[in-house]
């Protein structure tokens, strides 16, 4: 199997929310989006959620100085990197200077220039007139180069994201998220990022903020193809700069999406057309020629030079292809060779391995071996080596560069990926110090690739309704990578091997009787013969919706794929799985698919774990197979009924989609007469073959037998609730009102079964009062009061106080303990588990529960 170690992530499982799933909230959590401003504002942030640009020091001072500029008719030049991020916002700031009418032009440096700024190009602009140079996505580690500028009388202006790793350049200013001086508490932006903060800026200053909002695609590109975290402003930007892409107001753009993709005009874009369609036709000039090609895509205006740019472009990125994979064969034989992949840190140097590919290498290098890589492109004739460092989680890859800072020309990065120039006589030296270095931070298990598990779940949740909800966290990305989920002890068929070359495997996943087919990972048919024999396996995987022939699909992809260990003999499964169920939050929104006209009072029927859609008792269609046993299972389980709402008919090629939204119905039925007969079919409704406990039942005979009005004296965990649905459906069986009086509700879905209201009202014919006292002369009322508080009592009324012992084969234990024992009780327990429990406790074995399991005394 895969050299791997899958890591749950942890949550408190105790937050409330009303809005939205257990599911999501716990996702959310984990990523440390907590409070219910932090979900909204992750889940729905909009533009006017972005942080105030002139809280990034120096920003407005920038903006002072490019608006003297332009009235002194001052020539400005903007100086950018070769990389998507640079390209992007080199191109954002041209235009927008433009647009606002400033002198300006662009320099991309060659790739074999060096990352970051040059002296020599520095004095080709001021030979070339230029006033002022405003870097992007670079100049931040260009300490000597801005030295040498103030010499030569340059005025500079550095705008980047990298790390500081040194004083700040003696720049007119020095824009950079990661300045610790900065009021803006984000660090996260891109270089098109911080391109985008100054043009909002800048039009925030001349009054027409929302002439930036056209430059948000471009913005996204950068920031996606840069692998920031997609959090906070960037998520910002990345979501709605892919709303922005599909109406984009520039040419090139729109060229390049018609040649990319034959649905253009109905696309919706995401992360991954920008990080793998996209971006990589921007970077191909940079890594194999020159970048200005990518920039003059995104600032011409004439189709016809557009056409030719972009079919250029696209036609470097597939030669870029064939170079990498020549490149990578030749690293990894070199790995093989040497056997370097004994070392801690993978370095390989050769020479002509082609300084623009060895990024993607590196990356490549890093997914097959899972240790930190640099590829060191050696340039003998220059006497230098320049290289591309990607790493893994646990290794900081820039502070191990600040570690031997003293034999580099230059360099900078992040933590997962960086570069440097080096002469080639320090590269033996590199070698040497880097491998004793990792020794020192890292272990064995650092070097084992980490799923993280966002959930286990339940093959009820690879469903419509769930997808929908994750989908609210797009887009994903670095940072906001998509969930992933574990599937435990899965049975599965039809197991090959696909691709044009067999190197990709298929098979259908079976749990619970439930099977979803077509399950694929990628790039894992050397794993074949180890999993053919298997009898049960776990899988970790990522959910996508497909649509084929106009009808959804949810489709498993697989991460990573375990045999099942045998569970601890503690685990109670059954908890588990009546847990997931009963934390089913309804609505329930789901699709099936009929060729009828329908037109709605639409109803359910069950048959044999199928759930078919029936209008005025015809089958119209059925509900997809995880659902059906999602609504089988909690009517099953739990006795719900369910009823459904049409939300929308979508007429296609194919059929029609009919989109509904399924609730839990909560009417209760009973064709008894005698009282003792309804309050039977009650109880059954409510709590199945459970008795009612002592302070229950002498609620309710003080109630119904003796006709007393009742203060009942109550404690925690006594199920009042039961005792108010009890009242309120037999007052509705036999056609009259109850009204609960109460400040706060202590049960959601008590709403289904009486009125409630702060405050008593007239024309009931029972009140129930809350922790509180009716202020008016009423009769046929019973008072809930906590036990402890003071009492309003006098000779009309009854007080039932509520008397219970805890026997010694009851043991209380904190909700996250019971699932490691059999014989648990839990309120999510479904009816035939909680009679279980009863029974177990009724004969003196030993039961664990919460403080809740005193409901049964």
């Amino acid at each position: 199997m895969r050299n791997t170690r899958w890591i749950y992530k942890t949550t408190t499982d105790d937050k409330k929310n009303k809005k939205y799933s257990k599911d999501l909230i716990s996702i959310l959590e984990a990523r440390d989006v907590k409070t219910d401003d932090e979900i909204e504002r992750f889940l729905y942030g909009d533009i006017e959620n972005l942080r105030n640009p002139f809280d990034i020091k120096d920003l407005e001072k920038t903006i002072d100085i490019l608006l003297e500029a332009r009235e002194n008719k001052k020539n400005i030049w903007i100086y950018g990197d070769y990389d998507v991020d640079g390209i992007t916002a080199t191109s954002i700031l041209y235009r927008v200077f433009k647009e606002i009418g400033i002198e300006v032009n662009y320099y991309i440096p060659l790739r074999d220039e060096g990352y970051g700024l040059n002296k020599e190009a520095i004095q080709k602009i001021k030979d070339d007139g230029g006033d002022l140079i405003i870097t992007v996505d670079c100049g931040i580690s260009s300490v000597d180069e801005v030295d040498f500028a103030n010499f030569i009388g340059m005025d500079m202006i550095i705008t980047d994201h990298h790390e500081i790793n040194n004083d700040l350049p003696k720049a007119l200013c020095v824009v950079n998220v990661k300045r610790e001086d900065n009021d803006f508490n984000f660090k996260g932006l891109s270089g098109a990022g911080t391109a985008f903060m100054l043009a909002l800026g800048l039009f925030r200053k001349l009054n027409s903020e929302e002439k930036a909002y056209k430059y948000l695609d471009i913005a996204a590109i950068g920031t996606v193809a840069d692998l920031v975290p997609l959090i906070e402003d960037n998520r910002i930007i990345v979501k709605k700069g892919l709303e922005q892409l599909k109406r984009t107001n520039w040419k090139g753009l729109k060229v390049l999406e018609r040649k990319l993709f034959p649905d253009f005009s109905e696309k919706t874009y995401d992360t991954y057309d920008i990080g793998f369609i996209i971006a990589p036709i921007f970077n191909a000039a940079g890594r194999l020629e020159d970048a200005k090609k990518s920039v003059e895509l995104l600032i011409n205006e004439d189709n016809k030079i557009l056409d030719i740019i972009s079919y250029e472009l696209i036609n470097q990125n597939e030669d870029r292809k064939d170079i990498q994979k020549e490149i990578f064969d030749l690293v990894v034989e070199e790995i093989e060779e040497k056997k370097l992949d004994s070392n801690g840190i993978l370095i390989v140097a050769k020479e002509k391995l082609h300084s623009g590919v060895i990024g993607i290498v590196a990356s490549k290098v890093l997914d097959r071996y899972y240790k930190p890589t640099i590829i060191i492109d050696i340039k003998k004739d220059e006497g230098v080596g320049v290289a591309s460092c990607r790493s893994i989680e646990s290794f900081n890859i820039i502070e191990a560069l600040n570690h031997v800072r003293d034999v580099f020309v230059k360099y900078g990065g992040h933590s997962g990926a960086a570069g440097f120039t080096i002469p080639i006589e320090k590269i033996d030296e590199l070698k040497e110090r880097l491998n004793e270095y990792v020794k020192t931070q890292l272990g064995d298990e650092d070097y084992l690739r980490p799923i993280k598990i966002d959930k286990e779940v339940q093959i009820q949740k690879i469903s419509f309704d769930f997808l929908q909800e994750i989908s609210k966290m797009e887009p994903f990305g670095f940072g906001n990578s998509t969930p992933i989920f574990a599937m435990k002890n899965c049975k599965f068929t039809n197991f090959r091997k696909i691709g044009k070359d067999l190197t990709h495997l298929m098979l259908n996943v079976i749990k619970n009787g439930v099977e979803v087919r077509n399950c694929v990972w990628w790039n894992s048919a050397d794993l074949y013969n180890e999993i053919e024999d298997l009898e049960t396996i776990d899988i970790a995987f990522k959910l996508k919706t497909e649509i084929f022939r106009d009808k959804y699909q949810y489709k498993i992809f697989i991460e990573d794929i375990k045999p099942s260990e045998k569970e601890n003999i503690c685990k109670n499964i059954a908890l588990y799985e009546d847990t997931e169920l009963y934390d089913t939050v309804f609505p329930i929104k789901t699709v099936f698919y009929t060729r009828k006209k329908i037109k709605d009072n639409l109803t359910f029927n069950f048959y044999d774990n199928k759930v078919y859609v029936l209008e005025n008792k015809v089958i119209v269609g059925e509900l997809d197979d995880t659902t059906s046993y999602l609504l089988s299972n909690l009517k099953n389980r739990f006795g719900y009924n369910f009823s459904c709402e049409l939300e929308e008919i979508k007429e296609t090629s194919e059929n029609f989609n009919v989109y509904i939204n399924i609730y839990r119905d909560f009417s209760f039925e009973t064709y008894k007469i005698k009282n003792s007969e309804i309050f039977r079919d009650i109880k059954e409704y409510l709590i199945g073959q459970l008795n009612y406990n002592s302070f229950q039942k002498n609620i309710l005979a003080s109630i119904f037998k003796e006709k007393n009005n009742t203060i009942g004296i109550y404690k925690e965990n006594r199920g009042i609730g039961i005792i108010i649905k009890t009242i309120g459906l037999y007052y509705k069986s036999i056609g009259k009102k109850v009204l609960l009086v109460a400040e706060n509700i202590i049960d959601k879905n008590l709403e289904n079964f009486l009125d409630i209201s702060h405050k008593i009202e007239e024309g009931y014919d029972f009140y129930i009062f809350l922790n509180n006292y009716p202020k008016s002369k009423i009769d046929n009322y019973l008072i809930f009061i906590k036990e402890g508080e003071n009492i309003k009592s006098n000779k009309n009324i009854k007080i039932v106080e509520d008397k219970y012992v805890i026997p010694k084969n009851i043991e209380i234990v904190c909700e996250k303990e019971l699932i490691n024992y059999q014989n648990s009780w839990s309120k999510k327990l479904s009816l035939k588990n909680k009679e279980y429990i009863y029974n177990l406790l009724k004969k003196g074995e030993k039961v664990y529960g919460k403080k809740d399991i005193v409901v049964l005394l």
